[in-house]
């Protein structure tokens, strides 16, 4: 969860029904990053939207927030900032379903690729998929729910294809293509 003082959680983001996947993706990109970045101290933000427009695995984007305190995000989120973006999320999400998770990243390789790999943990070594995920270079979350809701999977396999030789008790869940849309660097606030 924490390298070097870094925080990283995901968010599973689902559409409002509504709307579609590709409005939903318009408006996350030009509307709500660009209100959230000025207001929160991310060290980085990435949102990674489904590619394939037919597949429907409950939501329509993997964000991924790297922050420097949760305590300080609660803080946010309890006042005048998270009644912002909490109206502006009524505009393309469906709130009930968000559901967020704290990513523990291991240092396996890159934390870029094409597709998100969605695994499940049914009795495997976390040490094994570790392994595996050094040996592939794939990019590698495991996740701890925030809240009582459960996630949709137990770790993020991020790589170019598909995950390949998955140890014993780990099994994909759903394998998500995607499209990155990181903010720059030099657009964070990271200093809060």
């Amino acid at each position: 969860m924490s390298a070097g003082g870094v925080i990283k959680t995901i968010g599973f983001m689902p559409r409002r029904p509504d709307i579609s996947r590709a409005q939903f993706r318009e408006y996350y990109e030009t509307r709500h990053a660009p209100l959230a970045v000025p207001l929160f101290p991310f060290i980085r933000y990435r949102r990674n939207h489904l590619a394939d427009m037919e597949v429907e695995p409950g939501f329509d984007c993997i964000s991924e927030f790297w922050v420097p305190s949760l305590n300080r995000i609660g803080e946010l989120m309890a006042g005048e900032v998270g009644d912002t973006m909490r109206a502006d999320e009524r505009n393309f999400l469906d709130q009930p379903r968000i559901v967020a998770a704290l990513a523990d990243p291991v240092a396996t390789g890159s934390d870029a690729g094409s597709v998100m790999v969605l695994l499940r943990n049914e009795g495997g070594d976390v040490d094994a998929l570790v392994a595996a995920a050094r040996e592939a270079g794939a990019g590698l979350d495991l996740l701890s729910p925030m809240d009582a809701r459960p996630l949709p999977c137990d770790a993020v396999w991020r790589c170019d294809g598909a995950a390949g030789l998955l140890p014993t008790g780990w099994h994909v869940a759903t394998a998500l293509p995607v499209e990155a849309r990181e903010t720059e660097a030099q657009q964070l606030r990271a200093s809060d």
